[in-house]
């Protein structure tokens, strides 16, 4: 897949603006707005949380069918809040 991507800095944020090269680019682009938004919602309700919480999280939602559905451990109570559904 081909692509041209250029990395934005503004008010000390950076971001990076890709424009995907591919028949289906409308399909990755969707795709990846969906993941950014994903994680974007993660992080506003994890601000607060440590590095090791947010990366609990973060595996816990990945790989939480193969542990049976369980949590991992070092999660806080309101993890339920993007663990539900």
């Amino acid at each position: 897949m081909a692509g041209v991507g250029r990395q934005v800095q503004s008010g000390g944020r950076r971001t990076v603006k890709v424009s995907v090269l591919h028949e289906k680019g409308n399909l990755i682009a969707r795709a990846v707005a969906l993941i950014s938004n994903e994680l974007h919602h993660i992080r506003t309700i994890t601000e607060r949380w440590t590095v090791a919480q947010r990366w609990t999280l973060l595996l816990t939602r990945l790989l939480r069918r193969w542990p049976g559905g369980k949590w991992l451990p070092g999660l806080p109570g309101d993890a339920a809040l993007l663990l539900s559904g």
